[in-house]
């Protein structure tokens, strides 16, 4: 009796457990459908959202936008004679609307553009549709042309370009400065022609700087063996740092410079011709060719420096000037070629209305 009834409980409770799993089974089944297709659906909205059915749907709204835009481009091309590519609509706002349009669009100046090629302008159009009353005034904006340098002279394969050499090919202006960087100091890879565009392809990708082997004094000039060439990627040396030997060679330290100072254009100091006094002048003293004399001098010059002789003319000193002075023309009092009380002879041609 009492073995039949454990197993009687026993065989129930494997039915429990058996009834229990398959609930398992189901639930999980159940799970896995719901998941599957909601995944489905998600999948089904993406492939339809991307359908040129939808695409076209969205493009819809826009084209009336882009339609304006594109008139407005087409009108300033041929009134202006531009490329398109300088052309841009401020159009993108996305709280700016075009409605519907069953006819054309019509384009007009509110504010005209002064249009230069080396600099940008700027223009306001009005737009409108000739079937309705709608229309809006939109800002223009037209770029620069791109400036591009050309030779400004024929030169020869190994010379150094300097910034004389080239020149804007599409303006009168001066090349900008990030320009010049781009090419001064750089030796030519092969003969050029005036007129010819810049390529890089014409340049040495290299370019020489100089470093000095020792130290210089203030004012010492800068001999062979006191500096070093150098080769270094254009693009790490600066146009200040890009000499030639010529103009090391005809200049002085402008400051101390210590061993291993890559030498800049500020570092060099270049003669200058002035006017410098040869002899005592005292004041009042009339100058002449005996008294003074035309030198080269490795220094700042005064600002009022008298540099042409003909200035000295017929005139004389307000001070005392030593031997090496330079000759400034607040030193100098011009006299007048006709003094108070002095008589002169006046000759008189005439004129072709008398003859």
């Amino acid at each position: 009796m009492t073995a039949t009834f454990i197993v009687k409980k026993f065989a129930k409770a494997i039915e429990i457990r058996r009834h229990a799993s398959r609930l398992l089974v189901l639930r999980a089944r159940s799970l896995f459908l719901s998941i599957l297709s909601l995944t489905l659906a998600l999948t089904l909205s993406l492939i339809l959202s991307s359908t040129p059915l939808a695409a076209a749907a969205a493009d819809e709204s826009l084209e009336p936008k882009q339609r304006a835009v594109e008139t407005i481009t087409e009108w300033i091309v041929q009134r202006e004679q531009l490329e398109a590519s300088r052309i841009d609509v401020l159009a993108s706002d996305r709280r700016f609307r075009v409605p519907e349009c069953e006819g054309a669009f019509g384009v007009d100046y509110v504010t005209q553009p002064t249009i230069t090629n080396a600099q940008r302008a700027n223009a306001t159009v009005r737009v409108s549709c000739d079937t309705s009353e709608w229309s809006a005034v939109l800002r223009v904006n037209i770029s620069a042309q791109p400036q591009h340098l050309v030779f400004a002279s024929d030169l020869g394969a190994g010379q150094v370009v300097g910034a004389q050499d080239v020149a804007l090919g599409n303006s009168s202006e001066s090349p900008s400065q990030a320009r010049l960087n781009e090419v001064v100091g750089r030796s030519l890879n092969r003969s050029v022609r005036r007129g010819e565009r810049v390529l890089q392809e014409a340049l040495t990708q290299v370019v020489d700087v100089y470093v000095t082997t020792t130290t210089i004094r203030r004012g010492e000039p800068l001999r062979q063996g006191a500096y070093r060439r150098a080769s270094v990627d254009f693009a790490q040396a600066s146009v200040q740092q890009r000499l030639t030997g010529d103009q090391i060679g005809a200049s002085v330290a402008r400051r101390d410079l210590r061993e291993g100072t890559t030498l800049t254009l500020s570092d060099l100091q270049f003669a200058s011709s002035a006017l410098v006094a040869t002899t005592v002048l005292e004041q009042g003293s009339m100058f002449d060719a005996s008294n003074f004399e035309v030198q080269e001098l490795f220094e700042r010059l005064p600002q009022d420096a008298v540099l042409d002789q003909r200035q000295l003319m017929r005139a004389t000193t307000k001070r005392r000037l030593t031997p090496g002075d330079v000759i400034r023309y607040s030193d100098v009092r011009m006299q007048p070629h006709v003094s108070t009380g002095e008589s002169c002879l006046l000759y008189t041609s005439p004129s072709p209305r008398d003859s």
